[in-house]
């Protein structure tokens, strides 16, 4: 019953499922403007299903194990595709002349993908907890404190991570960290250097 749970919760906060509503977030945030929310937020989707189809691919064809791609070993090709697709998506983003938030967020994507593979050389990261903690960490930089309390969901997907057997404390602590790290580090870059 415990495992069920867990793997609701993994399903729920998988990192596809929480990037889908974060363009949408991102370009509404600074445009106030439903219709052009919507459609980046379609076009994001758009890209966002491209990377899971891959990995479903990848699946069929023997090159990854699982839809969490679980065996390290796998996850620099994953990482790869990763970064491909994101920086297929930044240059949309400029050719398109996309919010310059969202052009933000991908660049933090991107180096958030680099650091997690980067370390995946070593140990094994939770994507799941990297993603979590830079969208909750982002949302309380732009929203304010008042999204604090939203951080209790860090350590429920780890517990679930864990009970899942999909990854170890430590995983799944340096996870949240490279998140929280990763989107400070960006944040402030834009805030204070580039602006």
């Amino acid at each position: 019953m415990l495992k069920k749970i867990a793997e609701i919760i993994s399903l729920v906060l998988n990192p596809l499922v929480l990037l889908m509503p974060v363009p949408f977030f991102l370009v509404f945030e600074r445009t106030n403007n439903l219709a052009r929310s919507l459609a980046w937020t379609g076009i994001s989707t758009f890209f966002i299903f491209l990377y899971f189809m891959l990995i479903v691919f990848g699946i069929r064809f023997g090159i990854f194990s699982d839809l969490d791609v679980s065996k390290r070993q796998q996850r620099p090709i994953l990482f790869l595709v990763g970064l491909f697709l994101a920086i297929s998506y930044l240059i949309f983003l400029l050719l398109f002349h996309a919010p310059g938030i969202l052009q933000i967020g991908t660049f933090a994507l991107i180096a958030g993908l680099f650091v997690i593979g980067a370390v995946n050389m070593f140990t094994k990261v939770s994507g799941h907890l990297a993603v979590l903690s830079a969208f909750l960490t982002f949302a309380v930089l732009v929203e304010g404190w008042k999204l604090l309390g939203l951080f209790i969901l860090l350590p429920l997907l780890a517990w679930a991570r864990i009970k899942t057997k999909n990854h170890t404390l430590l995983q799944t602590v340096l996870g949240s960290v490279i998140g929280i790290l990763t989107t400070v580090i960006i944040y402030a870059i834009v805030k204070y250097i580039v602006r």
